[in-house]
């Protein structure tokens, strides 16, 4: 393991990376736990084995492994129908919601896809909220038709770790895996991971240049991604993995070894295929065909690997286990923008079998390259069509609008700009042709995340709502433009009621409750208005009429104009 020293450091340079740990472990030894680089460039602090670093999605084979210790422990089948457990779940497809189970989310072959921008803008949302928008969220494919990655499941399955146990995610898998295992070092939030004295900044690349960024909570999907953890620590995990005896922790901290945190099921279910993948031939020395349950499946210079990479904002992490050869290694770094994870990772594993070592670098580095440039190019030469000037001015695009799975996104004025707002996404909008807009989104680094947003209007020329690609499985997703703000005021609501005439023809308005308005001519029923753009209401159950109040300076009402039935003034009160 000497030549990975200088190695390491070679890739530090190559790839701008400030710093990384990489841990390794082979017949139930550690052969490997150091640090490399900085963890924190300005301060010029060195990375430890100790240094905590975020793994990412590697999180995802500790929840499976917490949803096997529910099996071993009877409160849970693997293939049983979910709403067993869960029967306020609720998926798009009915069909889909009586028949998936926990196996099919673990393994990514429920058909949903990955939505993600439904959680990483909303931060404050609850893992109890986010499984009731499900509902809302289009699928992509049938139940176990493809192999769809979607952190969701991962959700869905750390808020059956609570229904089963009683006890949060967080709280299970500390007492169920973390602290059982010694890993006292790692932890499950963003905000204790900043407090510890020995943790790494997160980086990313922005404008060609390596910058820090904040590190992204990931508080409801915890169990798709939130653990923090070290070289040192994650040793623990790796031989726990392999089926190997976790070595005493020292005496004052009070572990003792102990029996697995995994029953050899569990883990041999973690590494058996359940659901296949295409294979990509472009590197035959490393293949995958398959999703475990946490871990991807293939082969490795004809060595069973199981691997799974984690990445999120400022750090990449990717771990890989050959469990017929008792092998496994870990390598965290501190930037997401990079593929340096894997390029030494197989330089571990080469090291470790004894064989010559693969040029991964000269195969990844020029890849990862032309993606990045391409992407830059790409959005350099989009589709504008010439001289298709906004047909309206910006204040009528101005409003909020609502998809039930995804939130309100607001959109507001700012001079000659429109500017969006959804939860906490860094987001900013520019005009491209005709109603299209692209909205583009900023916290990825230097890839590129433009959505084509169009504003959709009716036969009176009014916006009703729009449509933005953000899951690109499924089609444009819509959100309905909510009604303005005055038609929405229970005082301004309240100055709208009274009789209306027109002729002899009279007409009343009354208000419903605060917030809604009706009308009926004598002796009829009452028939609700459904707010819509300004005073304009649409009458609920009869779509071809529109009801709009219009104002005099005063703000009283001058008129009621009902299209397509005729012109109402209002009654003087006698």
């Amino acid at each position: 393991m000497q030549s990975i020293d200088e190695f390491v450091t070679g890739q530090l340079a190559a790839w701008e990376v400030p710093g990384c740990a990489v841990a390794a472990v082979r017949d139930g030894d550690v052969v490997l736990a150091a640090g490399w680089g900085h963890r924190d460039q300005a301060a010029g602090t060195p990375v430890t084995k100790d240094t905590l670093f975020a793994i990412g999605s590697v999180t995802k084979a500790f929840t499976v492994a917490a949803v096997g210790a529910l099996v071993d422990d009877g409160l849970l089948e693997w293939d049983r129908p979910l709403q067993d457990y869960l029967p306020g779940l609720r998926l798009h497809d009915p069909m889909v919601t009586g028949r998936v189970t926990i196996t099919d989310l673990l393994a990514h072959r429920s058909g949903l896809p990955r939505h993600d921008l439904t959680w990483i803008g909303h931060p404050d949302r609850s893992r109890a909220d986010l499984v009731r928008r499900l509902r809302f969220l289009p699928l992509s494919r049938d139940l176990r038709q493809q192999f769809q990655y979607c952190n969701l499941g991962y959700l869905v399955a750390g808020h059956l770790v609570e229904a089963l146990s009683g006890m949060p995610w967080e709280e299970y898998t500390q007492s169920r895996l973390l602290t059982p295992l010694g890993m006292s070092r790692s932890n499950l939030s963003v905000g204790e991971m900043l407090t510890d004295p020995d943790h790494a900044t997160a980086y990313e690349r922005r404008s060609g240049v390596v910058v820090p960024v904040p590190a992204r909570p990931v508080t409801a999907l915890a169990p798709a991604g939130a653990i923090n953890s070290s070289a040192d620590d994650m040793t623990r995990w790796l031989l726990a993995q392999l089926g190997g005896r976790v070595p005493r922790m020292p005496r004052a901290s009070g572990q003792p070894d102990g029996p697995p945190v995994m029953s050899p099921t569990t883990v041999a279910r973690q590494h058996t295929p359940h659901t296949l993948i295409p294979e990509d031939p472009t590197f035959p020395a490393s293949t995958r065909h398959a999703y475990g349950l946490g871990w991807l499946i293939g082969r490795y210079r004809e060595h069973r690997v199981a691997e799974h990479g984690g990445g999120i904002d400022g750090f990449q992490t990717e771990c890989m286990l050959l469990p017929d050869d008792g092998i496994g290694v870990i390598v965290l770094t501190n930037t997401s923008s990079s593929a340096m994870a894997p390029v030494v990772a197989y330089r571990v594993l080469d090291e470790l079998l004894g064989l010559e070592p693969l040029d991964w670098f000269g195969d990844f580095k020029p890849r990862f390259d032309a993606a990045m440039g391409g992407m830059r190019e790409a959005r350099s030469v989009r589709r504008v069509v010439a001289s298709a000037a906004r047909p309206r001015p910006l204040a009528a695009y101005a409003g909020d609008y609502e998809h039930p799975g995804y939130g309100v996104l607001s959109i507001t004025t700012d001079g000659e700009t429109l500017r969006p707002r959804l939860g906490t996404l860094d987001l900013s909008m520019a005009h491209r042709h005709y109603e299209t807009f692209d909205l583009e989104w900023h916290e990825l680094g230097d890839q590129s995340h433009i959505f084509p947003l169009m504003f959709l209007s009716d036969a009176d020329g009014d916006i009703t709502g729009l449509t933005v690609p953000f899951e690109p499985s499924v089609d444009p997703l819509r959100f309905d433009r909510l009604p303005d703000a005055p038609a929405r005021d229970p005082e301004v609501l309240r100055r709208l009621t009274g009789t209306y005439a027109m002729g002899p023809v009279e007409i009343e308005v009354a208000l419903q409750g605060d917030r809604v308005l009706t009308v009926a001519t004598p002796g009829t029923p009452s028939l609700e208005l459904e707010p819509g753009h300004g005073l304009r209401f649409g009458v609920k159950g009869q779509p071809a009429i529109t009801v709009e109040f219009e104002l005099d300076d005063t703000g009283a009402v001058s008129r009621l104009v009902a299209q397509p039935l005729g012109i109402f003034f209002p009654k003087p009160l006698t």
